[in-house]
């Protein structure tokens, strides 16, 4: 009897010592700092790893790498003929932008001018028709739009 007894106490020793199984997640903070946490990383971490075992001998050897300091990115300094480039492209951009300011200025000036009827959106969604006055300096107003947003666009 008493055999068995040590036996079975052998044997839930030899169960309690053997390693845990656990998921171990492996990540770096914004620093470079190396974690080994039982929880996946906040959302600003990158995870490197997962391990679904956990050897107690490995993490207790395994120790964060110190932060390295990083290089600032090179920056390349484009040439004379890729500068004069990206300087017509964005004067391209910036004239295309303001032709089609002038275009939907126009447009609404047009639905303003050929409309009998045009209201305005109410608090509750609902429309609240403009009088004859105010539809007259609504008509105003787009024109004037028209002639600011048309005159940047043939400046160019």
């Amino acid at each position: 009897m008493r055999g068995a007894l040590v036996l079975a106490a052998g044997m839930a020793c030899a169960w309690l010592a053997a390693p845990a199984t656990a998921t171990v997640y492996k990540w770096s903070d914004a620093h470079g700092l190396i974690h080994y946490t039982d929880l996946p990383p906040p959302p600003d971490g990158k995870l490197i790893s997962i391990d679904s075992t956990y050897d107690r001998a490995k993490a207790q050897s395994a120790r964060p790498e110190p932060a390295r300091p990083r290089a600032p990115p090179r920056v390349r300094t484009p040439s004379a003929t890729e500068q004069a480039q990206l300087k017509q492209t964005v004067a391209s951009d910036v004239a295309n932008a303001q032709a089609g300011d002038c275009k939907q200025a126009q447009d609404r000036y047009q639905n303003y001018v050929r409309s009998r009827h045009l209201y305005k959106e109410g608090p509750n969604k609902e429309r609240i028709y403009l009088t004859d006055a105010e539809l007259e300096t609504e008509r105003v107003n787009a024109k004037r739009e028209v002639d600011e947003a048309c005159a940047s666009a043939a400046s160019r």
